[in-house]
């Protein structure tokens, strides 16, 4: 292998542009849940399209895993198996909410409202398990390779495993304001945020102290760096728009490839062992940089699409500003 493995530094820029979109629909889920009828309209016209765009990055990026490691993904499924159902059973309830919230406005005791939130909370769960599977992975912690299995209850007993998920969990609710421009909460972005960031720290440190290193900084001072912008009124609107902090949120994750190569599980495996050589290289490249112009840049255009969209709905048409407000309709 060459010093920079290249496979490996291409499926985690796929797999961070996944998981920046799964991000921002949990966000979303938060509003949601939190602020319903004062959210959804910031909300609901950017997940409702957008879950489907998330569910198939995900696929793109377990096709270009199977080539890039085609010989991990069995054991990591035995490895993970347990959570693996549980993550589709999520799935389904997920896709299926907001399926029939898209349909259903009033059917009977069920409402748009429940549904929406349904989804909301599935989501929330999803992000959980793989926040779970993400903790294991990076520190071995209710992992035994020998034996391919995991303990839910040795994770547990680590003392990083529910600060790692609490503290993404905790920046995911400080961030979401400032993704859907929500400035009711304002406020409260910028010391929520500094104190998941500072969970998360923690975490990392009790996992293993050398996961604190410079790299650290760097997802640090980006993840910070939105929720202090959106707290002046000049800039709020450039952390919002929705490429731009996708854009942000995808260099965020994959500052934070460091913690699991070149070695992965706290050191239990080299990751250039198990990566792909031979004549997979090259079908593995053509399928990335295929993939990635088609669902790349139509994600791009439709981040795009919806921030002019939302701009619309909340600025003034020049018909209704030029009216005074008093005089009669011409």
């Amino acid at each position: 292998m060459s010093t920079i493995n290249w496979l490996f530094e291409v499926n985690f820029v796929i797999f961070s542009v996944f998981l920046a979109l799964f991000l921002t629909e949990l966000m979303g889920g938060v509003l949601l849940l939190l602020a319903y009828d004062r959210a959804k309209a910031k909300v609901l016209p950017y997940i409702v399209p957008i879950w489907e765009v998330t569910g198939t990055f995900a696929a793109f990026w377990v096709v270009t895993s199977d080539f890039a490691y085609p010989n991990m993904l069995i054991p990591v499924a035995d490895l993970f198996g347990g959570l693996i159902v549980v993550f589709l059973i999520l799935i389904v309830a997920r896709n299926a909410s907001i399926s029939f919230a898209e349909l259903i406005t009033k059917r009977g005791w069920v409402d748009e409202r429940k549904l929406y939130q349904a989804y909301a909370i599935a989501t929330l769960l999803i992000g959980v398990v793989v926040l779970v599977a993400l903790s294991a992975i990076v520190s071995g912690a209710g992992v035994d390779l020998s034996n391919l299995s995991f303990s839910l209850g040795s994770w547990l007993a680590n003392p990083g495993s529910a600060l790692y998920v609490l503290g993404a969990v905790v920046i995911a609710v400080g961030l979401a304001p400032v993704f859907y421009g929500f400035e009711e909460l304002r406020r409260l972005t910028l010391p929520v945020t500094v104190v998941g960031v500072l969970v998360e720290a923690g975490a990392l440190y009790l996992y293993a102290s050398s996961f604190l290193s410079a790299y650290f900084l760097i997802p640090t001072v980006l993840t910070i760096l939105p929720a202090l912008l959106f707290q002046s009124r000049q800039t709020a609107p450039i952390v919002s728009h929705k490429l731009v902090f996708a854009v942000v949120a995808v260099v965020i994750v994959f500052s934070l490839s460091y913690l699991v190569y070149p070695t992965a599980f706290n050191g239990g495996i080299t990751v250039d062992a198990w990566t792909t050589t031979g004549p997979m290289v090259g079908a593995y490249y053509v399928l990335s940089v295929v993939g990635a112009l088609f669902v790349g840049l139509l994600m791009a255009l439709y981040l795009a699409v919806v921030q002019r969209s939302l701009q619309a709905r909340t600025s003034p048409s020049p018909s209704s500003a030029s009216v005074a407000p008093n005089s009669p309709n011409p």
